[in-house]
Protein backbone atom coordinates (compact mmCIF):
# COMPACT_ATOMS: atom_id res chain seq x y z
CA UNK A 1 0.00 0.00 0.00
CA UNK A 2 2.78 2.44 0.93
CA UNK A 3 4.68 1.53 -2.21
CA UNK A 4 1.60 2.29 -4.33
CA UNK A 5 1.18 5.69 -2.64
CA UNK A 6 4.85 6.48 -3.18
CA UNK A 7 4.62 5.41 -6.82
CA UNK A 8 1.53 7.53 -7.46
CA UNK A 9 3.16 10.48 -5.70
CA UNK A 10 6.34 9.97 -7.74
CA UNK A 11 4.41 9.87 -11.01
CA UNK A 12 2.53 13.03 -10.05
CA UNK A 13 5.76 14.78 -9.19
CA UNK A 14 7.32 13.65 -12.46
CA UNK A 15 4.29 14.93 -14.37
CA UNK A 16 4.67 18.34 -12.68
CA UNK A 17 8.12 18.63 -14.24
CA UNK A 18 7.44 17.04 -17.61
CA UNK A 19 4.23 18.87 -18.54
CA UNK A 20 5.80 22.37 -18.44
CA UNK A 21 8.78 21.07 -20.41
CA UNK A 22 6.52 19.63 -23.10
CA UNK A 23 4.47 22.82 -23.25
CA UNK A 24 7.65 24.89 -23.58
CA UNK A 25 8.77 22.72 -26.49
CA UNK A 26 5.48 23.43 -28.29
CA UNK A 27 6.99 26.84 -29.09
CA UNK A 28 10.02 25.16 -30.60
CA UNK A 29 11.71 28.18 -32.07
CA UNK A 30 15.29 29.18 -31.28
CA UNK A 31 15.58 32.98 -31.03
CA UNK A 32 19.35 32.91 -31.73
CA UNK A 33 18.81 31.02 -34.99
CA UNK A 34 15.82 33.25 -35.71
CA UNK A 35 18.03 36.33 -35.54
CA UNK A 36 20.05 34.96 -38.46
CA UNK A 37 16.86 34.22 -40.42
CA UNK A 38 15.60 37.72 -39.63
CA UNK A 39 18.83 39.31 -40.89
CA UNK A 40 18.70 37.27 -44.10
CA UNK A 41 14.99 37.51 -44.92
CA UNK A 42 13.31 40.25 -42.88
CA UNK A 43 15.77 43.03 -42.06
CA UNK A 44 15.51 44.51 -45.56
CA UNK A 45 11.93 45.54 -44.72
CA UNK A 46 11.77 45.61 -40.90
CA UNK A 47 13.86 47.22 -38.17
CA UNK A 48 14.52 44.90 -35.26
CA UNK A 49 16.00 47.55 -32.98
CA UNK A 50 13.52 50.41 -33.46
CA UNK A 51 9.90 51.19 -34.16
CA UNK A 52 10.95 53.20 -37.20
CA UNK A 53 9.37 51.74 -40.32
CA UNK A 54 11.22 50.69 -43.43
CA UNK A 55 9.03 49.05 -46.09
CA UNK A 56 7.24 47.36 -43.19
CA UNK A 57 6.93 48.44 -39.55
CA UNK A 58 9.77 48.41 -37.07
CA UNK A 59 9.27 45.52 -34.67
CA UNK A 60 10.92 46.79 -31.50
CA UNK A 61 8.53 46.32 -28.57
CA UNK A 62 6.97 43.04 -29.73
CA UNK A 63 8.19 41.44 -26.50
CA UNK A 64 5.84 43.79 -24.64
CA UNK A 65 2.89 41.98 -26.16
CA UNK A 66 1.78 44.18 -29.08
CA UNK A 67 2.74 44.34 -32.72
CA UNK A 68 2.81 47.69 -34.55
CA UNK A 69 -0.61 46.84 -36.01
CA UNK A 70 -2.02 46.57 -32.50
CA UNK A 71 -2.40 42.80 -32.77
CA UNK A 72 -1.22 40.66 -29.89
CA UNK A 73 2.38 39.56 -30.25
CA UNK A 74 1.78 35.86 -29.66
CA UNK A 75 3.52 32.94 -31.30
CA UNK A 76 0.41 32.04 -33.27
CA UNK A 77 -0.20 35.59 -34.54
CA UNK A 78 3.42 36.17 -35.54
CA UNK A 79 3.71 32.75 -37.16
CA UNK A 80 0.56 33.45 -39.15
CA UNK A 81 2.06 36.75 -40.34
CA UNK A 82 5.25 34.97 -41.37
CA UNK A 83 3.39 32.18 -43.17
CA UNK A 84 0.73 34.17 -44.98
CA UNK A 85 0.62 37.30 -47.07
CA UNK A 86 -0.05 40.52 -45.16
CA UNK A 87 -0.43 43.79 -47.05
CA UNK A 88 2.86 44.22 -48.93
CA UNK A 89 4.63 41.44 -47.01
CA UNK A 90 5.02 38.26 -49.04
CA UNK A 91 4.22 34.88 -47.50
CA UNK A 92 7.23 32.92 -46.29
CA UNK A 93 5.52 29.56 -45.84
CA UNK A 94 7.12 28.19 -49.00
CA UNK A 95 10.36 30.18 -48.67
CA UNK A 96 11.46 29.20 -45.16
CA UNK A 97 11.49 25.79 -43.55
CA UNK A 98 9.10 25.11 -40.68
CA UNK A 99 12.01 25.37 -38.24
CA UNK A 100 13.17 28.69 -39.72
CA UNK A 101 9.64 30.07 -39.39
CA UNK A 102 9.51 28.92 -35.76
CA UNK A 103 12.95 30.41 -35.13
CA UNK A 104 12.19 33.81 -36.63
CA UNK A 105 8.89 33.90 -34.74
CA UNK A 106 10.73 33.18 -31.48
CA UNK A 107 13.22 35.94 -32.31
CA UNK A 108 10.54 38.54 -33.08
CA UNK A 109 8.99 37.78 -29.71
CA UNK A 110 12.26 38.92 -28.08
CA UNK A 111 12.33 42.33 -29.78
Amino acid sequence: MKLAKISIFGLGLLACFLVPLLVAQAGKGDPAAGKDVFKAKCAECHNADSKEPKVGPGLQGAKDGKLPSGAKATRDVILDLVNNRQDAMPPFKDVLTEQQREDVTAYVMTL
